[in-house]
């Protein structure tokens, strides 16, 4: 009865509105009457001028004699503002229209010729480049070789097994063509701030030795600020070159470090539209083989990027003719390499459109999404779990069962979750399996083959704690909830020891289980 109730005054108040709207409109139909135009003059006095009120062509004015003022009223001449008359429609009708000349064709472009038409421009889109708006000086002794010696090694040692974009043979490209070109020493202070900034202690002073800093922190900061400084003052080309996308790529990843995540997607798009620019044809078999890498390291950074962030993709697996096979090569940065790839490859834009919500289907059949999951489970089958490095098993592992929780939470919103499901990934308990897998898969790992992922990894374990603790408080543990609590205190701690995790994400993850599961004793 209240729902009917409800219903019958929405409808009495819509038919209110509706006849009280069609009397006002009636009533002001029939009374009001159209206002007669005020008569103007050419000449105003100057007290009516100053005023800005009506004024009357006898002196003194009316104004004036009613406030006593005759003999200050001015009858000096004032010349008369005119206002431009505006055009007939007759006129506007001609202007528009172009005359009509006999035996020729009437075009419907009427657009005036550009100004600035006898500039020696290039017309054609394979030719044009920008102007570099001002020309780059180098600070001196701010790269010494020592430090691109140094970073250099430190990349293949830590970075190289996950980011497998750079080889010796063309970092000694880069040294060689860095004394005369800016572009190959930007890509240098590119990778060497990437270095300072992930993969160094911040408050060492390594690189004190070489370069007065204060800490790894701020001589990263020196770096990245000559890298941004440069790359705004570089010609823009149609056709970027490689070195042009490894630049940016290498900017993107110094603001993930620093958690700028906006200048962070900023940069991250850029270097994405460079890439679909590159043109593989025009590049030798080691740009070729290093443009693939950068695809699969583009294509993950930015899927990753738009499921944490809810942001969209650009970069597709057919795109520029790369993606069409992972990396091929038997070096065991590689292969690890291969099982990430396995991990993003499904998640296309149709996922990614459906998990941030740019698309509502009416309804979704359970299954819809069984193939994506089964290609993220399966995806660390590409290679023996004995071929990866430490840093290699940590991304990987932390990284499947992160999607595996993305995965689960787009269900829980499709309502294709159910306690009495066959497939435990589709219950509502799901996460604390996922929980205790992380601890089981991690535990055996040292720190440092997690810290060197930075911030993202950190990330990626917050999102897997929240969702332990939504359950936590609101389904039913079947198993130990002691069991369950000991696994969120293990990632906690974990957190703790990773980039950003004592400063950001440990005081958020404490203030959610204060506000979500306050019985649970926070050590």
């Amino acid at each position: 009865m209240t729902v009917a109730y409800e219903e019958d005054c929405q409808t009495v108040f819509s038919v209110a509105g509706a006849e009280a709207r069609a009397f006002t409109a009636t009533e002001n139909t029939a009374t009001v009457t159209p206002r007669a135009k005020r008569a103007q003059v050419a000449r105003a006095c100057q007290r009516c001028r100053r005023l800005q009120k009506a004024c009357s062509d006898l002196r003194p004015c009316q104004r004036c004699v009613r406030a006593g003022l005759e003999g200050d009223c001015s009858g000096l001449s004032v010349r008369a503002r005119v206002s431009p008359r505006a055009p007939s429609p007759q006129a506007l009708r001609f202007r528009k229209t172009p005359p009509r000349v006999p035996g020729a064709v009437n075009s419907l472009n009427t657009t005036a010729p550009p100004l600035f038409i006898n500039l020696d421009l290039p017309t054609s889109p394979q030719t044009f480049t920008s102007f570099s708006r001002e020309s780059f000086e180098r600070k001196t002794g701010l790269l010494p070789p020592q430090v691109v010696d140094y970073c250099s090694m430190r990349f293949f040692e830590r970075l190289a097994p996950t980011i497998p974009i750079l080889t010796p043979e063309y970092v000694a490209s880069l040294k060689a063509r860095a004394v005369s070109e800016s572009e190959a020493y930007c890509v240098l202070l590119g990778l060497c701030a990437m270095v300072a900034l992930q993969v160094e202690d911040p408050k060492d002073r390594f690189f004190g030795q070489f370069i007065t800093a204060e800490s790894n922190a701020a001589y990263g900061w020196l770096l990245l600020e000559e890298a941004l400084a440069a790359h705004r003052h570089l010609t823009r080309r149609s056709t970027p070159s490689l070195d042009s996308v490894m630049l940016v790529f290498f900017i993107y990843a110094c603001h993930a470090s620093l958690f700028h995540h906006s200048q962070a997607f900023f940069f991250l798009r850029e270097a994405v539209t460079l890439f679909i620019l590159v043109k593989p044809e025009s590049m030798d078999e080691l740009s070729r083989s290093l443009a693939e890498r950068l695809f699969w390291v583009l294509l993950i950074s930015e899927r990753s990027h738009a499921i944490r962030y809810r942001r969209p993709i650009t970069l597709q697996v057919t795109a520029n003719g790369f993606g069409l096979s992972f990396p091929t090569g038997n070096h065991h940065s590689l292969v690890g390499f291969r099982c990430l790839a396995a991990l993003f490859r499904g998640l296309d834009t149709s996922f990614i459109s459906l998990l941030n919500q740019e698309t509502v289907p009416r309804s979704l059949p359970h299954d819809s999404l069984d193939e994506v999951e089964m290609a993220i489970n399966i995806a660390l089958n590409h290679s023996c779990p004995s071929n990866l490095l430490p840093t290699q098993s940590a991304n990987l592992r932390v990284t499947q069962l992160w999607l595996r929780i993305v995965l689960w939470q787009l269900c829980l919103r499709l309502g294709h979750l159910s306690e009495q499901n066959s497939q435990s990934s589709r219950t509502y308990h799901y996460p604390l399996e996922v929980a205790n897998d992380l601890a089981f898969a991690t535990r055996d790992l040292p720190i440092h083959s997690m810290q060197v992922h930075g911030v993202g990894i950190t990330e990626k374990l917050f999102d897997i704690a929240c969702a332990v603790i939504n359950v936590l408080a609101r389904v039913p543990v079947q198993m130990s909830k002691t069991a369950a609590e000991d696994d969120l205190k293990y990632i906690r701690h974990l957190i703790l020891q990773l980039p950003g995790g004592s400063s950001v994400y440990d005081s958020l993850l404490l203030k959610h289980i204060q506000q979500t599961l306050p019985t649970m004793v926070a050590d």
